[in-house]
């Protein structure tokens, strides 16, 4: 099951009586629900029937988000104004006093009693566990309340002993099961030859991971794994003897010209709240672009005359402009077409579509 979620978990419009999340130990908060919630569940009831219980058992730590239950009739467990969140948010979440949080449905059943109040489900198992507000003074997260039950400073979550590697979760990296602050540098300083040389044990930030190279479709920096080179790089792609292929960046002085679609923004940084679809008012900057980076959408509206904006259609002369068009990042999603255009050949070129984004 889910161990760890980078983002935010929301939770909607589900009609069935439980969501088990039961493997699930850290919410890391890189992105928020509505720029504030890390954990989000709402409106999740239908014709009477809705979510009674999300079983969070494993869950000790939010990194950075609050926390958002309303909208649920049916919810009995957990109860959201007795599960002690203090507890649950890290000590350093920007967001530790966001809560909305319901009264539990009317007829619930209690906590096992040595739960108290506090729990994920009916079970012994439920109870929940508690990894900060109980510790000896000066520890961020402990297993117990004795000055020698501490975790490491690196640790998340929780722990089962004292050391790096006995970490529930990682607070930063986790370098082969050794949370870390940062991963393998790709050099170190070699104090006889006062120069620096290359890490042989050098590893990319994945996430809160450290790889020795990066996944598919993923593209290599210098210290990390993108999805997207920045301003003054370049992709290349280099082929192994055995057929696999490398795809990093590399910096440039005099980079080629750089063809950004949707969801990237013109510095090559993801960008959601961007241009939706082509338009006869874009489909320009297309023109002669051999490679896209971002992705293209076609839409009903992209083929009709906008009277706000005084946009004309699309147009099958305008659409010769994805003619050289070779590769494409992201996703190529055609929702609507012409029905005089019988068939899809502006894209005849077409060699490549990566998926490094995908459509919803």
């Amino acid at each position: 099951g889910i161990v760890e979620v980078q983002g935010y978990v929301f939770v909607s419009h589900v009609s069935v009586s439980m969501v088990p999340l039961d493997n699930l130990r850290i919410i890391r908060g890189s992105q928020l629900y509505n720029s504030s919630y890390a954990l989000a569940v709402m409106d999740n009831t239908l014709s009477g029937q809705g979510l009674r219980t999300l079983r969070l058992r494993s869950l000790t730590e939010i990194l950075s988000g609050g926390v958002y239950i309303w909208g649920n009739p049916q919810l009995c467990f957990p109860d959201p104004q007795n599960i002690i969140w203090r507890d649950e948010l890290n000590e350093k979440n920007f967001h530790e006093r966001q809560y909305r949080l319901q009264p539990r449905a009317s007829q619930c059943p209690p906590c096992y009693p040595a739960c108290g109040k506090s729990c994920w489900g009916e079970t012994a198992q439920d109870c929940q566990s508690l990894t900060r507000i109980k510790c000896g003074s000066g520890c961020q997260r402990c297993k117990g309340p004795l000055p020698n039950d501490c975790c490491h400073q690196q640790c998340a979550a929780g722990c089962t002993g004292p050391k790096d590697s006995d970490c529930l979760a990682c607070h930063h990296f986790n370098d082969s099961g050794v949370c870390k602050d940062n991963c393998p540098l790709p050099t170190i300083y070699d104090p006889i030859s006062f120069q620096l040389k290359p890490n042989p044990n050098r590893k990319f930030n994945f996430g809160a991971t450290c790889v020795k190279t990066c996944p598919y479709n993923y593209l290599a920096m210098d210290m990390a794994c993108t999805l997207n080179c920045p301003m003054a790089n370049q992709e290349v792609i280099i082929s192994h003897p055995d057929g696999s292929e490398t795809q990093k960046c590399e910096k440039c002085d005099n980079c080629h010209k750089v063809c950004y679609g949707l969801g990237i923004d013109n510095l090559g940084i993801m960008d959601n709240h961007g241009i939706t679809m082509v338009t006869s008012s874009n489909v320009d900057q297309f023109n002669k672009c051999k490679k896209i980076y971002g992705s293209l959408a076609f839409l009903p509206q992209s083929f009709a005359r906008d009277h706000v904006t005084n946009t004309s259609a699309l147009t099958l002369e305008q659409l010769n402009s994805f003619r050289n068009l070779e590769e494409i990042t992201g996703y190529l999603y055609i929702d609507a077409w012409p029905e005089e255009w019988t068939d899809l050949s502006v894209f005849e070129n077409l060699k490549v579509i990566r998926g490094r984004s995908l459509y919803k």
